[in-house]
């Protein structure tokens, strides 16, 4: 696997460091050698994933990395340049003039985050205030390493009545959030079990599927209609991360006979399969009632509910900045998992954990959840009538009965029209020239035969008023650069 950038020379090799680590070496070294200069601009991700025959999450790993040492600057609309470090900058080497990085205000995007807008400050203020009047000691210590206990009984009050999920306070560990969540599982079963195969589903959301690889390949499950298929012939041990309540990004939800099959492979002695139930932004379900999680399926017995860890967090209920999630574990693994916990050390703050545990206790998380559920309704219709009037020429949605965005996808005669293979991401690029940023249905997939083409449009995120206008941006986009 080789790709050539003027006279330096990318190659990878099957042997010896993770590909990603040879990459960030070889970068390096053009940069040291005077091979790389300073202002030189390097392939886009994609397009070095693509020359040098690997996933793209390998060659994100590598920029984001380097950037983060200082070796690259990612630069808006423009891409990734050798950066001016402070070992490097010498009077000698002349700096290419860069442009001003737009600041977040200036963009605009369609963000499936929270409406902060709509948050109940005083609410909120008057928990951070009761919670810290008389402090816990042991929080001030750092001691409660699983979680406040509060928080932790809470949480399981919660699941029980909204979710219909059974549990125990000592089967909850509180983590900084859902990627979190997945980087302390997977130590655990690490230690538990060697020459693990990860799985993650085809579509899936690319930050997860990048944390599953730091511990070794990771495989597609594909999809269909009735969610994650299941794999009959995989040998040794497998681990799934499945969103299986409400798909990421394509939005079904696992049928009962595909949860059955599932099932049948946890019970199955001569399998040696493990599910992570990811409970993506299943708070919000705008018809009908969400499902149950894998582990409450009626059928499921004690021996495979021990095969699945649930994944849940707060972040896409309250605000992102709070970073705390949590996972509920089955209890015969409580121990290896605070094991791991003590290794690797506890990533989510203590000191907001009573706050959170007074909001939920007084009743303001439920209210809060039932206030933005109306109103992520309603802005999912606004964005509905939006798209109905500005892109029913290029593309065609399903109205998603829950979750915080909404999927378009191209339409197969445009996609034939074009000559680029990602139109989904030529039209993204050319958006961003304008400031506007949207999320491609393309950039989920890890699997260029099988990939579909379209957008992933957040509702919850932007006011009514932005979603017009990056739609109109979005349409007058299509129809000037599209045959």
């Amino acid at each position: 696997m080789k790709y050539a950038m003027g006279s330096l020379r990318f190659s990878l090799s099957e042997e010896g460091a993770p590909y990603y680590q040879q990459l960030m070496d070889q970068v390096r070294q053009g940069i040291e050698s005077g091979e790389l200069m300073v202002g030189d601009k390097l392939p886009s991700s994609r397009a070095l994933a693509e020359s040098l025959g690997v996933s793209r999450s390998t060659t994100s790993r590598a920029y984001e990395q380097l950037v983060a040492e200082g070796f690259l600057v990612s630069e808006e609309k423009r891409g990734v340049f050798v950066a001016v470090s402070t070992a490097m900058r010498t009077e000698s080497v002349p700096a290419r003039a860069s442009i001003q990085p737009i600041s977040d205000e200036e963009i605009l995007r369609l963000d499936s985050g929270v409406d902060v807008e709509a948050f109940p400050n005083k609410e909120w203020a008057a928990s951070m205030r009761r919670s810290w009047l008389n402090p816990d000691l042991a929080v001030l210590r750092g001691d409660y390493s699983t979680g406040f206990p509060d928080l932790k009984a809470a949480i399981v009050d919660y699941l029980y009545r909204v979710r219909g999920m059974c549990c125990s306070p000592e089967q909850v560990i509180v983590t900084a959030g859902s990627r979190d969540s997945l980087t302390l599982i997977q130590h655990t079963l690490s230690a538990m079990k060697t020459d693990i195969q990860w799985w993650a589903e085809e579509a899936a959301y690319p930050p997860m599927r990048e944390t599953l690889s730091h511990y070794g390949s990771v495989k597609s499950l594909s999809l269909d209609d009735e969610g994650a298929c299941v794999q009959d012939k995989a040998e040794g041990c497998n681990v799934a991360l499945l969103t299986a309540n409400r798909q990421y990004p394509l939005g079904m939800s696992m049928s009962s006979s595909r949860r059955q099959q599932w099932i049948q492979t946890l019970q199955n002695t001569a399998s040696d399969w493990w599910l992570i139930d990811d409970d993506y932004d299943n708070e919000f379900v705008y018809q009908g009632r969400g499902d149950v999680p894998l582990t409450q399926t009626a059928s499921m017995h004690d021996e495979a509910r021990d095969r699945v860890f649930f994944v849940g967090s707060f972040s896409k209920v309250l605000f992102r900045g709070l970073r705390l999630g949590f996972i509920v574990a089955p209890l015969a693994h409580i121990e290896q998992l605070k094991k791991t916990q003590r290794l690797i050390g506890v990533s989510a703050s203590q000191p907001i954990q009573p706050a959170v545990a007074d909001f939920m206790r007084q009743g303001g998380f439920d209210r809060h959840i039932n206030r933005m559920r109306r109103h992520y309704r309603i802005k999912r219709d606004v964005l509905l009538e939006i798209l109905e009037k500005h892109l029913v020429d290029w593309c065609f949605w399903k109205k998603p009965r829950g979750g915080m965005h909404v999927l378009i996808e191209l339409k197969e005669d445009v996609i034939a029209a074009q000559s680029e293979k990602y139109l989904d991401e030529y039209i993204a690029q050319k958006l961003e020239q304008e400031n506007v940023r949207i999320s491609t249905l393309s950039s989920h997939y890890a699997d260029d035969r099988t990939f579909r083409q379209g957008f992933v449009l957040g509702f919850s995120g932007p006011t009514e008023n932005n979603m017009l206008r990056v739609i109109e941006r979005l349409a007058a986009c299509l129809s000037n650069h599209l045959i």
